[in-house]
């Protein structure tokens, strides 16, 4: 049968991939369009022109919530439990658990990103009342577009939070979150956490904090000088080189940025974050076998939390004339992807099944893509294409 290549530019790819795991941001432009992920790009733009997102837009006003967090092995809860949010991928520490599990916070505030080794930040954590060791400079509240694209998790080195989106919470909301569950894992290496956090000396820590701030308001050019000075103050601060990636990138600077995620690797090789950044800035360029390797790397260290660096590689082995291994790499962003954040997985794996041609299986996959993404680009020339496939499906049964 007749079968349209319709080919998917990086440029589709969300932003949110790489502020991850915090794999990317900035947006991924450019660079032209690609073999694969096939059926055609979407238009459900989850771009933004700030990455970081902060106060601004819309009306201000505090957020408060309150829940705890439990192992699903058993194991007891304690008062090293990080509670982060996420936005677009990047964390920023609210506070812990106390020794119940237990936790409370309020959103709207500057919030201290990471204030492990902060001896003024120190009071409070774990004291029975299951309070956050966040900070306020002034009260600024927070406006439910600030939170777009953000989760609430529960961080514990060898463990997968349960996410908790905030993109449409407003401030008279229920603020009980109920449980947040911390699922073990088995064969993970590497880590959203970098080790080299805690040991940063507190001038780093605050231009590091000063610099993400900056970020959040879109001012990049102070946030990169605020980053700079974190990573020349403390060299071996992991999370500092790769957030100065992320806004070089974000300020079309891919060659620095590429720079900084090489430099978080050389300080915490077990912080996958940065590898998935150089796994996206290399599919982006179209440079397959970079993006097979980095991507390959993230797998390996951490082959759980990253559904990013699964699609990276599926992406980049198709492109290989590897149709297996990106047959593979896309069924686990399948698999993985429960937020289907990265709904061209179902398209890829589609076009691999015309190309093997099991046309009943690659029907049920691209109707599984226009389900997610019913307006599509192409979306019409896509539905005569399923038309084709269910028909094709059918005589080959006969």
């Amino acid at each position: 049968m007749r079968h349209y290549f319709l080919f998917l530019s990086i440029a589709a790819l969300s932003s949110s991939v790489v502020f991850a795991q915090r794999p990317g941001g900035g947006g991924v432009g450019g660079g032209g369009t690609s073999r694969g992920g096939t059926f055609g790009s979407t238009n459900r733009s989850t771009t933004n022109s700030n990455p970081f997102p902060g106060s601004s837009g819309g009306p201000s006003r505090s957020i408060f919530l309150f829940g705890s967090v439990m192992f699903d092995d058993g194991a007891k809860p304690n008062t090293d439990i990080r509670i982060e949010r996420v936005c677009n991928g990047s964390p920023r520490l609210e506070g812990h658990t106390d020794s119940k599990g237990r936790f409370s916070l309020q959103l709207g505030q500057d919030i201290a990103v990471d204030t492990d080794a902060s001896e003024d930040q120190s009071a409070g954590i774990g004291d029975g009342r299951g309070l956050s060791s966040s900070r306020s400079t002034g009260g600024r509240g927070v406006s439910s577009s600030a939170l777009w694209n953000c989760d609430l998790r529960a961080t514990y080195p060898g463990y997968r939070s349960d996410l908790v989106s905030l993109a449409t919470r407003k401030s008279m909301d229920n603020p009980d979150l109920g449980t947040i569950v911390l699922h073990r894992l088995a064969n993970v290496q590497g880590s959203t956490i970098s080790v080299t956090t805690a040991l940063a000396p507190k001038h780093a820590q605050k231009e590091y904090e000063k610099g993400l701030q900056l970020a959040q308001k879109g001012e990049l050019d102070e946030a990169e000088r605020h980053l700079t000075k974190a990573t020349d103050a403390y060299p071996k601060y992991a999370i500092a080189w790769f957030e100065l990636g992320q806004v070089q990138l974000s300020e079309g600077k891919t060659e620095n940025a590429r720079k900084s995620y090489q430099a978080a690797i050389s300080a915490d090789g077990k912080y996958v974050s940065p590898y998935d950044a150089l796994a996206l800035v290399s599919a982006r360029e179209q440079k397959w076998e970079d993006a097979a390797s980095f991507s390959k790397q993230v797998i390996q260290l951490n082959p759980v939390e990253f559904p990013s660096s699964y699609f990276y590689n599926a992406l980049a082995n198709y492109n290989l004339k590897k149709p297996n291994e990106a047959e593979k790499s896309a069924r686990e962003v399948l698999r993985l992807d429960t937020g289907h954040k990265y709904p061209q997985a179902e398209s890829l794996v589609a076009e691999i099944l015309v190309d093997k041609g099991n046309y009943s299986e690659a029907a049920t996959h691209l109707r599984a893509y226009l389900a997610l993404v019913p307006n599509a680009k192409n979306a019409d020339n896509l539905r005569q294409e399923l038309a084709k496939l269910d028909q094709a499906s059918a005589q080959a049964k006969k």
